[in-house]
């Protein structure tokens, strides 16, 4: 009856099979609001410009964006933060599956007192077999002996009264030795079968868990490498506010 060790369950970091302590990934921060415009020292005189990110853009010694080139960017920053919009709803799911499965541990490790139970009732059961045995040997030893030298007169006759009697024992003995083993091998055999499936599927389960957070956690590092390649090529670069009236009028 061999047992199935009992798996600790990992993840955001991965569930240990069969304890989950998840650590989400680093979400992609959201865009700040558009600043207002600020002169460029590079723009046309009466021109006004701003930056997606809010800022100056003195840092960035990138020219002004083209119309197109600001058209480009606008469409990748609603692309970036829808994206991450439905990255981040997908959490709360993955979050209550592994509180379900943390619960689904408890109660095996819950259940493995019964497996403990029975290992220790069949352990018992095996020291009262191995104590028959060793009577078993004694008295035919016990019989060899008398047999070979048997006793004279009265002593004679209470030793092979003795050794009947401790024959009729020790046979009751193993009939009720036999009867006992054969439940005691059941009950154990089914309760240890229980919780090795359960433990199994529950395995399973955080295998599965385990492989979709992992998903969940290398999308959000691509999104957050695309926001920040976002930031550089797009949100600190300035552009000329009549080319964003121009793009929002359909031009």
């Amino acid at each position: 009856m061999k047992l199935t060790p009992l798996l600790l369950l990992l993840a955001s970091a991965a569930l240990p099979a069969s304890q989950a302590v998840a650590q989400t990934s680093p979400q992609p921060a959201a865009k700040p609001a558009p600043a207002r415009p600020a002169a460029s020292p590079t723009a046309s005189a009466g021109e006004r410009t701003a930056t997606l990110s809010g800022g100056t853009g003195a840092a960035s010694r990138q020219p002004i964006l083209t119309r197109d080139e600001l058209r480009a960017c606008l469409g990748q920053e609603e692309s970036i933060r829808l994206r991450i919009a439905e990255h981040q709803q997908a959490r709360a799911p993955l979050d209550r599956e592994r509180e379900g499965i943390a619960a689904q541990q408890e109660a095996l490790r819950a259940e493995r007192t019964q497996v403990d139970a029975a290992s220790a009732r069949v352990t018992e059961f095996r020291g009262r077999m191995e104590a028959h045995a060793a009577r078993v040997v004694a008295w035919n030893r016990d019989i060899e002996a008398f047999n070979a030298r048997p006793p004279a007169g009265p002593a004679g006759e209470r030793e092979r009264l003795r050794l009947n009697t401790e024959r009729e024992a020790l046979q009751k003995a193993q009939t009720e030795l036999e009867a006992e083993r054969g439940s005691i091998t059941a009950d154990s055999e089914k309760i240890i079968a229980a919780f090795n499936a359960k433990a199994r599927q529950l395995d399973a389960a955080i295998a599965d868990w385990n492989q979709r957070n992992n998903a969940w956690n290398q999308t959000g590092a691509k999104l957050e490498e695309e926001r920040k390649g976002w930031v550089t090529s797009c949100a600190d670069r300035r552009y000329r506010e009549d080319d964003e009236i121009a793009i929002k009028a359909g031009r």
